[in-house]
């Protein structure tokens, strides 16, 4: 009525039935729906409902400045990857691919006046480019959903997303455990954990070996009903004490109250099934080391079995990831298994592997070679830098098995086809992934991370490991990643692949004494370790035969 009274133009006449069709999500646009439906049921007159839209509508304004911000800061990525990444790449296209990732974010249309100019990025040069990234995030105005630098976020999350799956933008409230999970360490108590669905309470899946919470005597399936916080996580005294009932709290809200400065206090009341009253355990938080080196299963101690076959000395080792500490903890178990044992067999498993540092798959390699290439890596510009390896402290004199699935990634492929192309170890399994690429991590302005991929890496054959890499050879187009050696090869299907991953999990819980696994559970058979150990025991009785022979037996 109003519009066919020419009283109010139909662009404000639109904005009002969008919304009052629906809620919006924004306070501000909520803010705005209330003054249409006072003017709707008649409690504001014409003029004062203008007045309140132009103040609401200022409140979604954003200023020249903030969006020149953003714009300047999407330029910047766009530009290290230009310079960095892999392959070339068209600075019209990601400033393109970083808007639309923000509209949509925020499941909002492209107005037709950008989408022309969308249309022609291509070819426009950088000052226009940043005109258009700032013309882009003015449209949207102000909003909680893109505050505090969400607009970045989205927008380069979308923009490396089109890359490739492992280039991507690490921000700053997400860095932390980025670095923690790449270092194989973080301060705080040392507890795995996930929610209880019958509880919808924090569970404890398990405490980490040689944490405070391991030392408290925290265990597996502890529930952790409140934290009780003190102090905060950088040791500051709180006015009063956080009492935190962990109630359809997150594992992400759990994990940044739990985190802290080492040396500072923290509380948790728990309850134990059989335990008749809550626990309340006083932490100091300390540093946690992730083990990334795992055996075959705990011993009653809590520490690894790493010795599988004992009357054959065929010793097991897991790599779940390669961290900073990875290499360390692995060669003082192969110290202090040849010393103890005398190692005569030995499995080396990569299965579910994702990988991690290039660095410590390249001394993972050199541990189990004489000498020669390891791996090449291979920029977009610029010389190739090829890694090679030293006899010296190498263990050669055993015969060994790699075991690789489909999940065996990047640092677990340099291992196993380092491993395969020396002739030092048989691959069992199946095909890895076939991710033969190495990312970068680059410092970013927002306080956030760059993760580029930046270059290949090539087996010592000379050959492909990338999936989906366009240098295939002419001769072997299907060549990548690292398959099983010929008789080797043993795929498991997805139950059996999902009930392997479950069981590997299980063995790495620290159950509280006098644990007893549920009665009626059906013992997993592992089939490619069988394999693997069937190979091993012969390449054994093999040596001990030709020993004999010679010493005259």
């Amino acid at each position: 009525r109003l519009v066919a009274e020419k009283k109010i133009d139909k662009a404000i006449a639109e904005e009002g039935r969008h919304l009052l069709r629906r809620m919006p999500k924004l306070e501000t646009l909520q803010k705005l729906r209330k003054e249409y439906q006072k003017l709707v049921d008649g409690e504001t007159e014409l003029a004062a409902f203008l007045e309140r839209r132009d103040e609401v509508r200022g409140e979604l304004k954003l200023s020249e400045r903030d969006a020149n911000h953003y714009a300047l800061m999407v330029m910047r990525a766009i530009k290290m990857v230009r310079d960095n990444y892999v392959k070339e790449t068209n600075m019209g296209t990601m400033a393109v691919d970083a808007i639309k990732g923000m509209y949509k974010s925020v499941n909002e249309t492209i107005p037709s006046h950008l989408k022309d100019r969308l249309d022609n990025a291509k070819t426009l040069k950088e000052v226009d480019l940043v005109k258009l990234l700032t013309e882009s995030r003015l449209h949207l105005g102000k909003r909680e959903d893109l505050g505090d630098g969400n607009d970045i976020t989205v927008s380069l999350q979308a923009m490396l997303g089109k890359l490739d799956k492992h280039t991507d933008y690490i921000a700053p409230e997400k860095k932390t455990r980025f670095e923690q999970e790449t270092r194989g360490q973080f301060t705080g108590i040392g507890v795995q954990i996930r929610r209880s669905a019958s509880r919808d309470m924090l569970q404890v899946v398990t405490p980490l070996m040689g944490s405070p919470a391991y030392k408290a005597k925290i265990y597996a399936n502890d529930i952790i009903t409140t934290i009780i916080r003190e102090v905060d996580s950088d040791g500051k005294p709180l006015s009063k004490p956080e009492v935190i009932s962990t109630k359809g709290m997150s594992t992400e809200e759990a994990v940044k109250k739990i985190l802290g400065k080492p040396g500072t206090k923290i509380k948790i009341i728990i309850e134990r099934e059989g335990v008749d009253k809550p626990l309340e355990f006083n932490l100091i938080r300390g540093k946690v080391e992730m083990e990334t080196v795992v055996g075959f299963k705990r011993k009653a101690d809590d520490h690894w079995d790493y010795v599988i076959d004992p009357e054959n000395k065929i010793c097991y080792v897991r790599l779940t990831q390669f961290t900073e500490n990875t290499y360390r903890d692995l060669e003082k178990v192969m110290r202090r298994l040849t010393k103890e044992v005398g190692i005569k067999g030995f499995v080396l498993d990569l299965r579910f592997n994702p990988g991690g540092l290039l660095d410590s798959a390249v001394k993972i390699s050199d541990l189990f070679i004489d000498d020669g290439l390891i791996v090449t890596i291979r920029p977009r510009n610029g010389p190739e830098t090829s890694y090679v390896g030293r006899s010296d402290g190498s263990y050669t004199t055993f015969p060994m098995v790699c075991l690789v699935n489909g999940f065996s990634a990047s640092a677990s492929e340099i291992v196993a086809a380092c491993l395969q192309d020396h002739g030092r170890a048989i691959i069992v399994g199946s095909r890895t992934y076939g991710k033969g690429s190495v990312q970068t991590i680059n410092n970013f302005q927002t306080g956030g991370k760059l993760k580029l991929t930046t270059a290949s890496f090539w087996r010592p054959s000379g050959r492909n490991l990338n999936r989906g890499n366009v240098e295939h050879r002419d001769d072997d187009p299907d060549v990548w990643g690292v398959s099983p050696n010929e008789g080797f090869a043993l795929k498991l299907d997805a139950k059996e692949r999902n009930d392997l991953q479950d069981f590997q999990r299980e063995n790495e819980i620290i159950h509280r004494p006098g644990y007893k696994a549920p009665e009626g559970k059906a013992e997993f058979k592992d089939r490619q370790l069988e394999l693997a150990l069937d190979y091993l025991r012969g390449q054994i009785r093999i040596a001990n035969a030709n020993g004999a022979k010679k010493t005259g037996g």
